[in-house]
């Protein structure tokens, strides 16, 4: 059996999260941000390592890295250094929001189904695959092969999952106030009809 690596497997999660703050603060600050001024800065400092000069060290090498990929672009005014969120940045930080994404726990609902049906193109498989993996994680019951459903209002995670991976061309929901044979969903999502 091979060996697993908890040191780089908690480093991987680290970076992970140190790139997650990052974009995040970029996205906070209206896509452009002077990282002193940042909004919301001293909560994501303590995200990332509890002492203060550690995490900006860290966020400011994350944005390095991510400038040196493309997904962040540095504009230097004097001694201010201004960080810029590209739109592969965007992308990036909504990848990673829709691999942790869950939805809020308080929904009651409305009575109403939400069937998400979605055609996402054999030359794409890997993001149909991750698609259809998350929609079962977040508990949609799976009516055929690229549909699902829920009774609860499901419009933020497509709207994510858009921003991921631009699936808006290929995904359609329907909210529908009945389904034949709902009972079975019902007694699925331990429901009521009212």
């Amino acid at each position: 059996m091979p060996k697993i690596d908890k040191k780089a497997d908690r480093n991987k999660q680290v970076k992970g999260l140190v790139t997650k703050v990052a974009l995040g603060l970029l996205l906070v600050g209206g896509g452009m941000v002077v990282l002193a001024m940042a909004p919301g800065l001293g909560a994501a400092l303590k995200l990332v390592d509890p002492n203060p000069r550690k995490a900006m060290l860290k966020i400011e090498r994350a944005l390095k890295n991510l400038a040196a990929g493309g997904d962040v672009q540095i504009e230097q005014k004097g001694k201010d250094r201004r960080y810029r969120l590209a739109p592969s940045g965007a992308r990036k930080l909504a990848r990673l929001q829709f691999k942790d994404y869950r939805p809020s726990r308080f929904q009651k609902w409305d009575g109403k189904f939400r069937v998400v049906c979605f055609d996402i193109p054999e030359t794409e498989q890997y993001t149909r695959r991750l698609f259809q993996t998350k929609l079962s994680e977040l508990g949609f019951y799976q009516l055929q092969n690229s549909v699902f459903v829920t009774p609860y209002n499901c419009r933020e995670f497509i709207e994510l999952a858009d921003r991921a991976f631009g699936l808006q061309k290929y995904v359609r929901v329907i909210r529908a106030d009945t389904i034949d044979n709902e009972q079975h969903l019902l007694n699925f999502f331990k429901l009521k009809q009212s």
